[in-house]
């Protein structure tokens, strides 16, 4: 019995070794594996997933490149009032904020459309996505930050079923490859490790009970 326990023990030990190994490798090569650089090509929309503004110049570019005929984005949470916005600080919503960005790179009105409201995850965006397309298939040039676009396709993919995502990130945001050595890419990369446990684990962000299937 005591040779089973220590044999048990070794077993789990060189278990958690492994996993502790395995992990660690991961992360240090995050700033390879997260990122996901798809050729661009013809589609029926241009999709920016909901963060920062300059998602929304790379859209730009591809729109005026003659990619496709319409832009969607998903309106996010706005989360918590922000104390400088009532000091008569400039806080307009993240989708005015994109729009502002389309207008100034010369897109015409019209081609920017808004979806959904109040998403906190990525899930809930291609949830609105689904319901926005609807069920004949399209092909979706999808636009976002270089280190959301593994788990942004991964999730895209799942619920977008029969829809072709092409993951085209922003080239106007800085994530480094060696992410350590940068202090935003790190941020990044701590973020979305997390993010993708989360995800794993089954408990994406909500504002609302995940919708019945």
């Amino acid at each position: 019995m005591k040779r089973f326990w220590a044999l048990f023990l070794q077993a789990v030990g060189a278990l958690t070794l492994l996993a502790m190994v395995l992990g660690g490798a991961l992360v240090l090569t995050a700033g390879y594996w997260l990122r996901m650089d798809e050729q661009p090509r013809k589609a029926d929309a241009i999709v920016i997933l909901a963060g920062r503004p300059q998602r929304a110049i790379h859209a730009a570019d591809l729109y005026l490149q003659g990619l496709a005929p319409v832009i969607l984005l998903g309106r996010p949470d706005p989360g918590d009032p922000d104390v400088l916005c009532s000091l008569g600080f400039d806080c307009m919503p993240q989708e005015e904020q994109m729009a502002k960005v389309l207008r100034a790179k010369g897109v015409p009105e019209g081609v920017l459309k808004p979806y959904g409201k109040g998403f906190l995850s990525t899930v809930e965006e291609a949830e609105g996505l689904a319901r926005e397309l609807g069920p004949e298939p399209k092909v979706l040039l999808v636009v976002t930050s270089a280190y959301h676009c593994r788990r942004a396709k991964m999730i895209l993919s799942s619920v977008l079923r029969g829809h072709e995502i092409i993951m085209s990130p922003t080239p106007y945001e800085r994530f480094d490859r060696q992410w350590w050595k940068h202090q935003n890419s790190a941020g990044a990369v701590v973020s979305e490790v997390a993010k993708f446990m989360f995800h794993f684990l089954g408990t994406p962000f909500r504002s609302a009970p995940a919708p019945a299937h």
